[in-house]
């Protein structure tokens, strides 16, 4: 439990019904009878429900903290099995490869192929952790600059591009022409936005139609990125992104993910000034959108 949680518990739970018991100790002593019986009552009553307080105020925080405990548990855990599931398939080809049991030039090349693939996602998943670690410190800089949002869209569909040759999915892009800039580090939006996308693939079915919209909206300029998956209930869409936050359906569970990519991709859009939201209803998909100031030019 961190201390600057823990200090006001110490200040209501044991120093203000201290000070209001020396205070009863003091009043006994000055006041006549009438007076001080009234006085010690008040301060009784005070103290009792100070002590109510501070007592539920202690249960509460101690809840927030074991929730985020067992959080924060099923984060290693996941990230420990998405950790050891390349590492694994890593060593089983190398040992295949150094025992010659593979003599087929072409299936050393799939095998080639393979280990290729998994240190990719071995690599990516540790940038990933240390991209959170250093949002979460407070060490995650941005270079901003004016850029075309566009540009953003762009080269988050080009990253998607290797799921999208998995077949069975349809990407549909529509940006308003002549969009006005935003104030942006153009890597990390664009990080951001291939975080949705992902996101859109992962919750829908085989029949997967991901839409990617940019437009302006007043002072601001917004882009969604909407699917046709599920949906999410009301519960989850208050605190999906959260950190290490998963829904509760069970058949979230055995989907890929470490409960960190929503609450990076809020992290990364209010550092641009902007605000992330979602809306979804039950079996009607879910769009995210991300809300930019935009850049007005002369």
């Amino acid at each position: 439990m961190k201390l600057r949680r823990v200090y006001p518990l110490i200040i209501g739970f044991v120093v203000v019904p201290a000070a209001l018991m020396l205070t009863v100790g003091i009043l006994i002593l000055v006041f006549g009878s009438q007076a001080r019986d009234i006085v010690f009552g008040v301060l009784i009553l005070a103290l009792v429900a100070t002590t109510l307080i501070g007592g539920f105020a202690s249960l509460v925080v101690l809840y927030r903290e074991a929730y985020v405990s067992r959080l924060q548990t099923d984060f290693v855990n996941k990230v420990s099995h998405d950790l050891r599931t390349p590492l694994t398939s890593i060593r089983m080809f190398v040992e295949t490869l150094q025992m010659g049991r593979l003599a087929d030039p072409e299936r050393q090349r799939e095998a080639f192929a393979i280990l290729q693939a998994e240190t990719e996602r071995l690599s990516a998943l540790i940038n990933r952790l240390l991209d959170w670690a250093r949002m979460e410190s407070g060490k995650r800089t941005y270079d901003l600059e004016d850029v075309p949002v566009e540009d953003v869209v762009d080269e988050a569909i080009r990253a998607f591009t290797p799921l999208l040759l998995q077949g069975g999915a349809e990407v549909q892009r529509d940006v308003e022409p002549g969009l006005p800039r935003v104030r942006a580090d153009r890597h990390a939006l664009s990080d951001a936005v291939l975080d949705l996308l992902q996101n859109a693939w992962k919750y829908t079915g085989e029949d997967k139609r991901i839409r990617v919209a940019a437009r302006r909206v007043g002072p601001t300029v917004e882009i969604a990125v909407a699917d046709n998956g599920p949906g999410i209930p009301g519960a989850d869409q208050k605190r999906i992104f959260e950190k290490f936050y998963r829904g509760k359906d069970p058949l979230d569970r055995t989907i890929e993910g470490s409960g960190l990519g929503l609450s990076m991709v809020k992290h990364i859009v209010e550092a641009h000034g902007g605000a992330v939201t979602v809306a979804s209803d039950l079996g009607k998909g879910a769009t995210f959108t991300i809300r930019l100031p935009a850049v007005e030019r002369a």
